[in-house]
Parts: structure tokens; C-alpha cells; sequence
């Protein structure tokens, strides 16, 4: 048998999702996918996207206190234990370089008296060092890396209370305080940190001791330190922070006492809004902007309270004059951090905790009409949608179409990037494919029609 080469492949792969996209029968929804199902892991997740829109996540896991970092490969999902040494891996927060590889920030509790560490993936294997061991350091970091791939990170020590950062020049770790001075004040919650475009650390945080949000920017000389929501006596924990194309920042974040999830920005002063108040509030926020400077936010709300205290997963989105807020997953959230990122096409991915023994779930928004989208054929992740492909649906698992489209998957379409983007879009895209095969018949056959096609060309 004769195959087609890597450019036929493609070229004929494309015309099938091209084709497949355009359909009306083709709608937006979450697909929700259990990422590691051990017992009690998935707590202080942080996600982040390669290239490819990739997902990697770094987690923590409880029974063995170990950090735990996850990578979709385009195909499945790759689990590793980084570090293992002692009590290790709470609060984390995940970065990539510009060639995909991840670095970590988190804490090793050192038995009462915590350091702050920090790995990094060289391309072949984990390179771990110590970045403050002062005592009791750490807490709440959030990493970030500059233009040059150099680490800067806030963090909050555990014994004072102040707002830290550090970052990496190229031969040592600069660290110092950016606010806590004075030893009566508990500042620096809730940590998160931005990069503007000349690489200067901007960091919203909680100040628990006045009860407020606090942002803190460095202009290139010095520090400028503001409170920007003190309008209650408990509002500014749970914080997150973007920066705008023009360097404005943009924050999320919980008030308490008014039990609402609010947002604040600055164009020239700050403006600050509920976007979502109900009686049982909002936790541990995450936002993103997407193109046109407009917030995402990821948090947990709680859905219900009989006849127990329920957690859901909820997504908001400002579309330039409204919000849009929904409930993305109510099944055994758990109260936890979220962490969110919005791909190339402003779509919303999300790593979150979750489940009755809990676990690290994941969950992304399709698109109706997808841009620069495309994939190929088979799926091999636990999803909570029934994992199966247009391919298997229609022919089974064992036939023999199924198996000269997976040779297809394996030997052609894997051995190129533009192949192993296919193959990633085909496994996210598979499970709406099938849902509105199930829904409509004619699409059903249209579907059919267009997968014999591709197999004459290969035979």
C-alpha cells in the first residue's frame, strides 16, 4: 500500500475540518477532562499554554506532599512527580519559555519552617534550587518570566507577613520587600504578578491588616505602593492580575463583606465594579484579558447550600458593554485556586480541583466557528463526555477503517508540528462532533461521506 505523504495528509485533513467547522450542527460548550484522578490531588493549581495551546499544569499532591506537574502532549496526558524532597509543593504557579519549557514556584514547609523553591525543565531534565531561606518564605507566589526567559516572582513571607519579590539576573536570585515594613501590619495576601513591556514587576495583593486591595508597581527606580479598594472591611483577597497593552492593570478579586466578586482597572484613575454579588459570594479568582483589553475571570462560587454546602466553577466575561456569567462545572467542585488562560482565539482554558475524592480537572470553552483551528483522528483523554472520535462512533473501535486512519494519526500526521496540531484540535474538537452526529442524522451521513472520502484518497 501505497501512502500519501505528510503534505497530502495535511491538505486532506484540512478539507475534512474545514468542511466539518462550517456546519451549523457544530456548537461552542465545555468539555471537561479529569487530568490526574489520584486520590486528593489538584490543589494550588497553575496552567499555562504552549505554543500549540498545549495545556501544562503544576499541582500539588496532598497525601504524598509532592509537586505534581501535568502536559497534554496532543495526544495525552503526561504526568511526572518534580519534586518529592520532604514536604513539598503547595502553592504553586507555572511558566513556560518560549520553547515550552515549564517553571515552578512553590513552597518546601521544611517541617515548620518554610522555604521557597523553585524548578525549572532545561529540556531534558528538572533543575531545582532554593530562592529564600529566611524563614518561613513563600506563601502565595505568583511567577512570571521576562522577554530574556528570566523569572520574577511575589511571594508573601510566613512569619511577618510582607510582600516579597525576587527575581533571577543571570547569576543570582535580587530579592526584597515591597511592603511590610512595619511589623503590625499582615500585607501581602494573595499575591499576583505582572510584567509590563520593559519587564518591570507590577503585583496586586490583600492587605489583611486594613482589610483592602493593594497594588504595588515599580516604574524602573523605586516602588509605588496604593491602596485601591478599602470601600469594606474585608474586600481584596483572592486577587489576580493582567496588564493591558498599554500597561494598565486590571484585577480581580473577593469582597467579603458584601459577599461579590469585583474588578478594578486604571486608565488615569481606578474604576471599580461588582460583577457578581449573591448571597453566598465568590473564591479564589483568576483573570485574563483577551484581544481587545476585555476580562475573563475564572472563579468558585457557591451554587447551593442544601442539603450541603455545594462549590461550582464559574466562568465571567465582559464583552465590551455586559457580562456573561455561567457555571461551567457544579459537579464536587472543590473550594481551590482556579487558574485561567485564554489561547491565540480568546478561548478560556482552566485547571481547577474537583471531585468527591478530589482531583485535577481541566476544562475549555470549543468555538462555534473556530479560526485558526484543525486536528486529527483517535482520543485517548478521560473526559467527563463520553471520549469518543467521529471515526470510532461511526465504524467502531476495532474496524478496519478505524485503524488505516490511525496509521494515518501515527505514522503520517505525528511526524510533523503542523500534524501534531491537527492531532491535538481533532481530540478537543471529537467529543462536540459526536454530540451533534447523535443530535442530527443528515449530519451524521455528511460525516460519513466526508471520511470515506479521505480514506479512498489514502488507500
Amino acid at each position: 500500500m501505497e501512502w500519501v505523504n505528510v503534505r497530502s495528509a495535511l491538505l486532506v485533513t484540512l478539507s475534512f475540518f474545514c468542511i466539518l467547522f462550517n456546519s451549523s450542527n457544530v456548537r461552542a460548550e465545555w468539555i471537561i477532562e479529569t487530568v490526574d484522578s489520584s486520590v486528593d490531588v489538584g490543589e494550588f493549581s497553575s496552567l499555562a499554554l504552549d505554543s500549540y495551546a498545549n495545556p501544562h499544569i503544576s499541582y500539588f499532591n496532598n497525601p504524598d506532599y509532592d509537586l505534581k506537574y501535568a502536559s497534554f502532549n496532543g495526544g495525552a496526558w503526561q504526568i511526572e512527580t518534580v519534586d518529592s524532597e520532604g514536604m513539598v509543593g503547595e502553592q504553586t504557579s507555572l511558566a513556560l519559555d518560549s520553547s515550552g519549557n515549564p517553571y515552578i514556584s512553590y513552597v518546601d514547609e521544611n517541617y515548620g519552617s518554610a522555604d521557597f523553591k523553585y524548578a525549572r525543565f532545561n529540556g531534558s531534565n528538572w533543575q531545582i534550587q532554593k530562592v529564600d531561606t529566611s524563614g518561613d518564605v513563600g506563601w502565595q507566589s505568583s511567577l512570571k518570566l521576562d522577554k530574556n526567559g528570566s523569572p520574577h516572582i511575589s511571594y508573601m513571607t510566613g512569619l511577618s507577613y510582607d510582600l516579597k519579590y525576587a527575581f533571577f539576573n543571570g547569576g543570582a536570585w535580587q530579592i526584597e520587600t515591597v511592603d511590610g515594613e512595619s511589623l503590625s501590619d499582615d500585607v501581602g495576601w494573595n499575591t499576583s504578578l505582572a510584567l509590563d513591556k520593559e519587564g518591570n514587576p507590577h503585583i496586586s495583593y490583600y492587605d489583611f491588616t486594613h482589610g483592602a486591595l493593594k497594588y504595588a508597581s515599580f516604574n524602573g527606580s523605586g516602588w509605588q505602593v496604593e491602596t485601591v479598594d478599602d470601600t469594606s472591611p474585608d474586600t481584596g483577597r483572592e486577587t489576580s492580575l493582567a496588564l493591558d497593552s498599554k500597561g494598565n492593570p486590571h484585577i480581580s478579586y473577593c469582597d467579603f463583606t458584601n459577599r461579590a466578586l469585583k474588578y478594578a482597572t486604571f486608565d488615569g484613575s481606578w474604576a471599580i465594579e461588582t460583577v457578581e454579588s449573591s448571597e453566598w459570594g465568590a473564591e479564589d479568582t483568576s483573570i485574563a484579558l483577551d484581544t481587545s483589553g476585555n476580562p475573563h475571570i475564572s472563579y468558585i462560587g457557591i451554587i447551593s447550600v442544601n442539603p450541603s454546602t455545594s462549590y461550582g466553577l464559574r466562568y465571567a466575561s465582559f464583552d465590551g458593554s455586559t457580562w456573561k456569567i455561567e457555571t461551567v462545572d457544579s459537579s464536587d467542585v472543590k473550594s481551590s485556586s482556579t487558574s485561567l488562560v485564554l489561547d491565540a482565539d480568546g478561548r478560556p482554558h482552566i485547571s481547577y480541583y474537583a471531585g468527591v475524592l478530589g482531583n485535577l480537572r481541566y476544562a475549555f470553552l470549543s468555538s462555534s466557528l473556530p479560526t485558526t483551528t484543525t486536528t486529527a483522528l483517535g482520543t485517548t483523554t478521560t473526559t467527563t463526555i463520553t471520549p469518543r472520535c467521529p471515526v470510532e462512533e461511526l465504524y467502531g473501535n476495532d474496524s478496519e477503517e478505524t485503524e488505516l486512519l490511525r496509521y494515518l494519526r501515527d505514522n503520517v500526521l505525528s511526524k510533523t508540528l503542523e500534524g501534531q496540531e491537527l492531532i491535538r484540535l481533532y481530540y478537543e474538537w471529537s467529543p462536540v462532533i459526536v454530540k451533534a452526529m447523535e443530535n442530527d442524522e443528515q449530519f451524521r451521513q455528511e460525516v460519513k461521506e466526508m471520511i470515506e472520502g479521505i480514506l479512498e484518497v489514502i488507500k
